[in-house]
């Protein structure tokens, strides 16, 4: 039998040192697993106390992801009353909006971060004006000795 967590209990443990996450109504401690995210921290972090689902999901996962996923849980997430969202008052001046599904609420922060990967475009290189300007210099000094 599973331990069961209330969405309150979940919440609070929402600091790097020690940080809960609700997946799929599973309770998860991600707290030795936050520096590793390969997806960088601020992520975990944003969602620390909370339902996490729809980002995990968005960002599409590898079946290894969802299989160590697995290795951290420690419960699950008891159903809550309709309308209880104690858990995005933590988070101050965000857009909040709750869904309820299956007795669950859960609460979606809404940042305005856009979690797409963008590839960066390398800088274009300096070489050519160096280079340039290298020759002008070596010019300068020739014509100087040449007619001087």
């Amino acid at each position: 039998m599973e331990t069961v967590f209330t969405a309150d209990e979940v919440a609070r443990h929402n600091s790097a040192n020690d940080l809960w996450m609700i997946m799929h109504g599973g309770v998860y401690n991600l707290t030795k697993f936050l520096q590793e995210h390969p997806g960088g921290e601020e992520v975990l972090l944003n969602l620390a106390g909370m339902d996490g689902t729809t980002c995990f999901e968005e960002m599409g996962h590898t079946s290894e992801a969802v299989q160590l996923r697995e290795t951290l849980k420690i419960g699950i997430v008891a159903p809550s009353k309709e309308g209880d969202n104690k858990r995005g008052e933590s988070i101050p001046n965000k857009a909040q909006s709750t869904i309820s599904t299956e007795n669950l609420t859960t609460t979606i922060v809404d940042d305005d971060d856009n979690w797409e990967y963008q590839e960066t475009k390398p800088e274009p290189s300096n070489l050519p004006s160096i280079f340039i300007g290298s020759l002008v210099v070596i010019y300068a000094i020739i014509f100087y000795y040449w007619f001087f």
